[in-house]
């Protein structure tokens, strides 16, 4: 048996024709589809360099990264910005919920149980405070609130006896921590934890920490601290300049750098002036004034937490002690700049540092 054609020739002629008509729509059209099959294979997965932003603990996040495509970049950086605000939900003490808003607010009270990232910044913060001499305390608090740098309060410089009385409450050698529970207390009525010194650059580590396991191999990540990953995708090195501490449109110097930490403590942040004086949100814990012998310190260190803590110790401790701190630690640096803006740096960025 055979299949029976009851086509009429009318029928035959137009199928011949469209056999030799269908190549000249077919082959746009395939070309038409390779073309778009690489536009998208080039826009979706090939290897290029994003840059997000992002309004998150006060600052405006900036994260750039390489990555296979955009929506392997856009599932990273929605990870990256989520874990920052998942932890600055923990450490802001503004926001009532947090661990330590809970912390403070039990204070005099009963432990806290905590996060473990809460837990760990609040011990390395302890150990931090005995490395300063107690200059540096995450108990500082009540201080900060005296002066009114907390929140939306009104700045002020409190009288002598307002921050002598004050200080009985700032004291880290009382705070007690649990490791087997996890808890952190405050034994006197009206201490408060203030984290903000350590928690910051802590946050960009964690950033980088999803970057590294996401298989990224160069970012930069700048939440007002500084995290390097790699070098740039070029392979040059990130070039991160230090800020004129009395102009924010100009650098007083560059720094070419790679896998390293950066954080800067200056004197132009959270600051008001009375009376000719200009008074400034870092408070010597010991004294419970604002030190006032330094303009700003950049420190570079292999993690953002260690520049974060030690820039804001060697501020409070001044030109002299603060640069020999730094320049004694390994694997750290540092740019000293007074209130005259004279420039100091450490021995290991002699060959490094660019001054502008």
């Amino acid at each position: 048996m055979q299949e029976i054609n009851n086509s009429s020739p009318a029928d035959k002629k137009e199928s011949r024709v469209a056999k030799y008509l269908k190549p000249i729509y077919v082959i746009p059209l395939l070309i038409l589809v390779l073309l778009f099959g690489y536009y998208y294979s080039r826009t979706f997965y090939a290897v290029n360099t994003f840059t997000y932003s992002h309004m998150t603990m006060d600052t405006v996040a900036e994260l750039r990264f390489q990555a296979r495509g955009v929506r392997a970049a856009e599932e990273i950086r929605d990870e990256v910005f989520a874990e920052i605000e998942r932890l600055e939900k923990l450490f802001s003490r503004s926001i009532p919920d947090s661990d330590v808003a809970r912390i403070n607010e039990h204070a005099g009270d009963r432990p806290v149980q905590v996060s473990p990232e809460v837990f760990y910044v609040t011990d390395q913060a302890l150990e931090y405070a005995e490395m300063s001499g107690g200059v540096f305390d995450p108990t500082v608090a009540p201080l900060t609130d005296l002066w009114g740098f907390f929140s939306d309060q009104e700045y002020r410089v409190p009288e002598p006896e307002e921050i002598e009385s004050t200080l009985q409450l700032v004291d880290y050698s009382l705070v007690e921590l649990d490791p087997e529970e996890q808890t952190v207390y405050l034994p006197e009525a009206g201490m408060g934890l203030e984290l903000g010194g350590i928690a910051k650059g802590f946050i960009v580590d964690q950033a980088l920490e999803i970057l590294i396991d996401a298989g990224v191999e160069n970012a930069y990540v700048n939440a007002g601290d500084i995290g390097l990953l790699g070098s740039r995708p070029d392979g040059e090195p990130w070039r991160i300049g230090v800020r004129n501490p009395r102009d924010e449109r100009d650098m007083i110097a560059v720094l070419p750098l790679e896998d390293r930490g950066v954080d800067t403590s200056g004197d132009y942040e959270r600051a008001f002036e009375e009376d000719g004086v200009k008074y400034h949100h870092i408070l010597d814990a010991q004294t419970g004034m604002p030190a006032m012998d330094l303009a700003s310190v950049t420190v570079v260190a292999a993690t953002t937490m260690e520049a974060d803590v030690l820039s804001t110790i060697a501020f409070i401790l001044g030109p002299v002690d603060g640069f020999d701190l730094i320049e004694e630690k390994a694997g750290v640096e540092g740019i000293f700049v007074t209130p005259e803006l004279d420039i100091t740096y450490t021995s290991g960025l002699q060959d490094r540092i660019e001054l502008e």
